[in-house]
């Protein structure tokens, strides 16, 4: 099994005195991506899952269809080597869209100095989901994913996604130290699950213009997270047919879409 975390060197000052210790620290791995011999991205991601970390970004990212993802599913391989780890896919199908990115895509935003609404959802699909669910799930639901967190509890430098049915369970959880991996990982998981229009794609923290952008490549209408929304995230939420609920507390959330 694929660890990551590891436990590492450390000084620690306690009370104005050094001490000499050791400290879990979240591993960081160069995950390179490849899509019948074509380089897809090059990912800094964790180590683990990175089979399901690159299901879920072709669907998320644009590159193959949900059908199309069922089948890759089958024929995703990894290899590890001092340059990183090596995923790869050889398909009989073509890309629908050529990479985006050719250098390290990194655990931040992708679009940080972009305000663009319209050229930023030119190609993203309308959303139709099911809207009516018991909303207490979505505080119980976070409260679950955190519950179940170990690489956080262990590091404090993980992130994680989840999803969740409208019934309330959590059925798929990943976690990263990048949230748009976690993300990409939770999709890769549920890819053989054909009840997508009803659940609620849970965030550990904050959610970005990109996460919906995701959100809506994968058919998810409804997105909770602990943390803030930003601006371009609402703006594309209300044009896609996403609703976001953030700063989600027991009897509380601000509602967006």
């Amino acid at each position: 099994m694929i660890m990551n975390h590891r436990k590492v060197p450390v000084s620690k000052l306690k009370d104005g005195n050094l001490i000499i210790s050791s400290d879990d620290l979240a591993v960081e791995s160069v995950v390179h991506l490849y899509f019948n011999e074509e380089k897809i991205a090059t990912l800094l991601a964790s180590p683990n899952d990175c089979e399901n970390l690159f299901i879920g970004h072709l669907l998320t990212e644009g590159y193959i269809k949900r059908s199309q993802a069922k089948i890759c599913s089958n024929d995703v391989k990894s290899t590890t080597s001092k340059d990183g780890i090596k995923v790869q896919i050889n398909s009989s199908f073509p890309l629908l869209t050529k990479p985006k990115i050719t250098g390290i895509t990194t655990t931040s935003c992708g679009a940080c100095n972009t305000d663009g609404l319209d050229m930023l959802i030119a190609d993203l699909p309308m959303v139709k989901g099911n809207l009516e669910f018991d909303k207490s799930i979505l505080y119980l639901g976070l409260e679950k994913m955190r519950s179940l967190q170990d690489g956080f509890s262990k590091t404090g430098g993980m992130h994680s996604a989840g999803i969740l049915n409208y019934h309330g369970e959590l059925k798929y959880l990943s976690e990263d130290i990048g949230r748009h991996n976690a993300v990409d990982k939770v999709v890769g998981k549920s890819i053989e699950d054909d009840t997508m229009e009803e659940i609620v794609l849970l965030l550990s923290g904050r959610c970005g213009w990109d996460i919906v952008a995701k959100a809506a490549r994968s058919n998810i209408s409804v997105i909770a997270s602990i943390g803030a929304c930003s601006t371009l995230a609402a703006d594309c939420a209300r044009k896609l047919g996403i609703t976001i609920y953030s700063f989600v507390k027991p009897n509380s959330a601000t509602i967006i879409g």
